[in-house]
């Protein structure tokens, strides 16, 4: 059975210049591109995020969903759940 997982990518350069990414899981993908940037420059505004005390995430660059499809081939410890199920 396949899944399908969307995540939001998102790019920031932080105090120095430098690109730092962050991804979000379970992200809401009915939001319009418009919300999702407004509230990912609200929080280059919190100021949360620091390393060596350079800001990590200053200045909002892109954002981009991410969707990965998984297609198991075979899982050994299901099969063999399965298998002890069955001799009960």
């Amino acid at each position: 059975m396949m899944t399908s997982v969307k995540k939001l990518v998102v790019n920031f350069h932080n105090a120095l210049g430098k690109s730092q990414t962050l991804s979000f899981q379970d992200v809401d993908i009915k939001k319009t591109p418009s919300q999702i940037k407004t509230l990912l420059t609200e929080f280059t505004g919190l100021n949360l995020f620091r390393k060596d005390g350079v800001r990590s995430y200053e200045t909002l660059v892109s954002a981009k969903f991410v969707e990965t499809i998984e297609t198991p081939l075979f899982d050994e410890e299901a099969e063999a759940a399965a298998t002890y199920a069955r001799r009960k």
